[in-house]
């Protein structure tokens, strides 16, 4: 089972060499996870926006990232499936 720590690096890890594309680099969101049946969950963000707050730079469309707590493995979930699931 992963600590809450080993989720977000793997977390931050997927989002720099995965989930970011077309210059538009993604950050997690200070603060933001939560840990729901053994799995993690975390919100991302456009790095732009978390570090200048300018509305031009906000991802709009992002949802949150699971991290299975068992495999490792990373995913972005869709906006119908992480309104279903209100892991915050």
């Amino acid at each position: 089972m992963l600590s809450g720590k080993d989720a977000a690096v793997l977390t931050q890890n997927f989002l720099e060499q995965q989930a970011s594309h077309e210059g538009t680099g993604f950050a997690l969101v200070e603060g933001v996870r939560a840990q729901v049946r053994g799995d993690f969950s975390f919100d991302c963000q456009s790095a732009a926006y978390l570090r200048d707050g300018d509305l031009r730079d906000i991802a709009a469309g992002t949802d949150y990232l699971r991290v299975d707590g068992h495999t490792g493995e990373c995913r972005l979930l869709g906006a119908v499936e992480s309104a279903g699931l209100d892991p915050f």
